[in-house]
């Protein structure tokens, strides 16, 4: 055994061999692959049966480790003071807005003993929009299950000059828009999570889900910063008006979160947009690094064959709109926002800044005006409504800050609409360079968080809309088009949303 065999189990098994030097050299030689492995991404195990960077025709493939979702999965959660933040300050609104909807004039700093001032600029505020109307808090209303305390149980099933259920229909709707905008900033950034590992017809493991580092939210960012600056820029311009209600101390509470919240998303924005930069500079790069060390590995007779596979095309690969990255999220959504959206858009811009205004092609327009209340503080000029309410239109300003915070919001939640189906494209499937392409296409990811909390926002909508069906009926005012319409939309984007 210690003769020819020897040698040759030496020649085949060098580390197992007794002299030190030919050992030393294996483990350099070792050591010098490995690091040839890591600098390539690539590590090639003898007991894998996973495929090398060297694969067919050449071209180097990423190499897909199964503890993928697990060491890349941080830098797909968004950073967690910007979480924090809107939290924080889109909590802040969300609250308020609730309040609105299904506890019209309750006071929520009331109790609040640390801030005295806070409370009583919070009463004031109520007191200037006469929200307080229609809340009552004595013994007649805790005595019965349907509370009287600015709940749904306050809705009449009919209207008069008493209960005023047009003036309790712009608060009530006014507080679930504003529901709807703020639960488009919450819902992605609050309730996010990593991307998940997804099964899919056979076609393998897919990641499905939203990633902050590839920029699914930066259309959620964006928008944010438009609509918070615009929330701002609203109270400031009513500041004076708010100033002698006495509500400033709120108002300034409230400007200041929407500011800071615009400010916080637009450096996030702004320093996620600047290391994408860096890494597809140093994507690059390596890529162009690899082409030049891999060597040209050509056959004979290969350029006959790419020319004539090049010169005919078969039948099987036509355009295909669908698969297009360029085409926009859904043809369907998009004729959908526009039919719905734009006449909401339409009637909302009005109340904001033609408030009174007629609209002359728009069916019982003026009933919805008076029902509303919009002549009381914006009687259009030259008209009988004019002559008789003319004098007493600055006594109802808190009436119209209420109707033009209606059609902000309805307006924000529009814009939110159609920058999800024209303002970006479908885009391409890839998740990261190193990882399972993803489910949905990048533009799509973006598309589908909005319209899930657009729906939701549809579907607040339409349940106020039908409780105020019977008042509004009562008033020759039918709500059945404005209920099919919203209704319309809540589905298809919901359907588009989840599934």
């Amino acid at each position: 055994m210690s003769g020819p065999e020897t040698m040759r189990r030496r020649r085949i098994f060098p580390h197992l061999s007794s002299d030190d030097v030919a050992a030393k050299e294996y483990d350099k030689k070792k050591e010098v692959v490995k690091k040839e492995g890591e600098k390539n991404g690539v590590y090639d195990n003898a007991k894998s049966n996973k495929p090398s960077a060297a694969s067919t025709n050449g071209v180097a493939q990423p190499a897909k480790s199964s503890s993928w979702t697990s060491s890349s999965a941080a830098h797909h959660l968004l950073p967690l003071p910007l979480v924090i933040i809107t939290l924080l300050c889109s909590g802040l609104f969300w609250v308020m807005s609730f309040r609105d909807a299904f506890a019209t004039g309750q006071p929520l700093l009331l109790n609040l003993s640390a801030a005295p001032s806070l409370a009583q600029a919070e009463q004031s505020l109520l007191e200037h929009t006469k929200s307080k109307k229609w809340y009552h808090d004595d013994d007649t209303s805790k005595a019965y299950w349907k509370s009287s305390r600015g709940g749904l149980g306050s809705i009449r099933p009919y209207t008069s000059d008493d209960n005023d259920m047009g003036g309790l229909f712009v608060r009530k709707m006014a507080g679930v828009a504003a529901m709807g905008y703020h639960t488009t900033k919450l819902w992605p950034i609050v309730f996010q999570s990593a991307p998940v590992p997804s099964i899919v017809g056979g076609q393998g493991i897919k990641m499905k889900g939203a990633s902050w580092s590839i920029g699914h939210y930066d259309a959620i960012l964006a928008l944010g910063v438009l609509g918070n600056f615009c929330i701002a820029a609203f109270y400031m311009m009513r500041i004076d008006e708010l100033r002698n209600a006495g509500a400033e101390p709120l108002v300034e509470i409230l400007v200041m979160a929407s500011l800071i919240e615009a400010l916080v998303f637009g450096a996030y924005l702004m320093s996620r947009r600047m290391s994408m930069k860096k890494t597809t500079k140093v994507v690059g790069k390596q890529q162009q690094q690899k082409q030049h060390k891999r060597p040209a590995q050509t056959k004979k007779g290969s350029k006959d064959k790419d020319a004539s596979s090049s010169s005919f095309t078969p039948s099987t690969n036509e355009y295909n709109p669908q698969e297009d990255p360029d085409s926009i999220p859904s043809r369907i959504a998009l004729r959908t926002v526009f039919i719905v959206s734009s006449t909401i858009s339409l009637i909302a811009m009005r109340d904001i800044f033609f408030a009174g205004t007629i609209i002359s092609f728009i069916p019982r327009d003026d009933i919805y005006l008076e029902w509303t209340g919009a002549f009381f503080h914006s009687p259009p000029p030259d008209t009988v409504e004019a002559d008789e309410y003319g004098l007493e239109s600055p006594l109802y300003a808190g009436d119209k800050f209420m109707s033009q915070l209606l059609g902000m919001y309805l307006v924000l939640s529009c814009v939110w609409k159609f920058a999800s189906v024209v303002a970006w494209s479908k885009g391409n499937r890839s998740m990261e360079f190193n990882s399972p392409e993803n489910v949905d296409r990048h533009g799509v990811v973006s598309s589908k968080m909005i319209w899930r909390a657009q729906a939701f926002g549809d579907m607040l909508l339409l349940f106020m809309l039908r409780m105020f069906a019977p008042a509004a009926k009562s008033a020759s005012l039918d709500l059945r088009w404005h209920l099919m319409t919203v209704a319309y939309e809540m589905i298809i984007l919901g359907l588009y949303g989840f599934f």
